[in-house]
């Protein structure tokens, strides 16, 4: 019988306070971590459809944020092929736009300042159970505390360009830290709630973020979007299950199109799509890794230095150890060192490095395909 799947999305969360946490590192032991994954938007509703999809925005119609309602009727997400094969589908979010109500028999929305989520999604979990019968079950959880901080500390309190936001960086941090802490816990209280029901051996579950957060180490970024640094772009998936490899961790390049197929591995459902992603499967279940040559991701910010809502203007290419940045509307190239420099600190655009070239070609390539 097809294992049960709970997919469950961390907002916001930054993969470089993963080992910080005790509470995630006990976690941890449980499954398998991948924690370089590139997301194709530091934004959740581009990031969260280009999952769903196993399409770039471009592909699957949701390309900027201006256009988060824009999703192609010809891109068919993972959550309408879980319902064709008989799984009973469910999600509760931030907001009903997060993603298409196509292929859920229960699409909902929470309020993040009133609703406890640990009740409510674990009272989810228990209602889905019950609701399938002897037929599996898709949830997708959206975890909002960190995005209520971001909002009610920052973006209601600070303006894009108040320099007082970016002088409180050690401030800004031991709040993120806090509330970070409480996402690992809502964490173990979901795989708690999936010990108890004893559907723990039938059921696979996924802990992932769409995006990170800044705390302030770039100028015009108050939260995420504008920019697509490390700490925004680069997300975390960390998978347990009874046939998945325990205390693994990766850090292997990825891009988050690879969740699609890999969502269909686990469901034992053949892969008849056209997408970009390769399956993290064989990695999962003990066998061989592959890795990402490169992997691109790009944003249009709301605010910021240079905003464009209506379409991206950041672009970038990563590989495992160096990434390019293209700002299109300033028409800056930033090249950075990742193996030296992980905060991207160190702009080597002018130092002639061989891999400055290729790295342009192939993301001038890309945004324009």
């Amino acid at each position: 019988m097809k294992k049960n799947l709970i997919f469950v999305l961390i907002d916001g969360a930054r993969v470089d306070k993963l080992d910080k946490s005790d509470k995630f590192q006990e976690i941890c032991k449980r499954g398998f971590l991948f924690n370089n994954v590139t997301t194709t938007f530091p934004y959740t509703v581009g990031a969260v459809n280009s999952i769903f999809t196993g399409m770039y925005g471009k592909e699957n119609g949701v390309d900027s944020y201006y256009n988060l309602l824009g999703l192609k009727e010809t891109s068919k997400t993972f959550t309408q092929i879980l319902k064709q094969e008989g799984y009973f589908t469910c999600c509760d979010l931030l907001h009903e736009n997060v993603i298409s109500k196509k292929g859920f028999d229960i699409h909902q929305a929470h309020d993040e300042y009133h609703d406890d989520l640990v009740t409510r999604h674990s009272n989810m979990i228990r209602n889905a159970l019950k609701k399938s019968g002897d037929s599996p079950f898709f949830c997708f959880l959206h975890f909002t505390n960190i995005h209520r901080e971001t909002v009610s500390e920052i973006l209601k309190k600070y303006e894009w360009d108040e320099q007082e936001f970016y002088d409180n960086i050690n401030e800004n941090e031991k709040r993120y830290n806090s509330i970070f802490n409480i996402s690992c816990s809502y964490i173990k209280k979901i795989i708690e709630s999936i010990d108890e029901l004893g559907i723990t051996d039938s059921t696979n579950m996924i802990f992932f973020s769409d995006h990170g957060t800044g705390l302030g180490e770039r100028y015009g970024e108050r939260n995420y979007g504008s920019f697509t640094y490390e700490e925004t772009i680069r997300t975390f998936y960390l998978f347990l299950g009874k046939e998945i490899q325990e205390n693994r961790i990766s850090t292997k390049l990825h891009s988050s199109l690879d969740i699609f197929p890999t969502i269909l591995d686990l469901s034992e459902i053949e892969n008849t799509n056209s997408n970009n992603g390769k399956s993290l499967w064989s990695a999962l279940n003990g066998g061989l890794e592959h890795e990402e040559e490169y992997t691109f991701s790009e944003t249009g910010a709301l605010h910021g230095p240079f905003p464009s809502p209506d379409e991206s203007n950041v672009f970038c290419i990563k590989s495992k150890k160096y990434k390019l940045i293209f700002f299109k509307n300033p028409d800056v190239w930033e090249l950075y060192d990742l193996d030296n420099d992980p905060e991207e600190k160190n702009n080597l655009i002018d130092k002639n490095l061989d891999c400055l070239e290729e790295l342009k070609e192939r993301l001038v390539v890309w945004i324009n395909r």
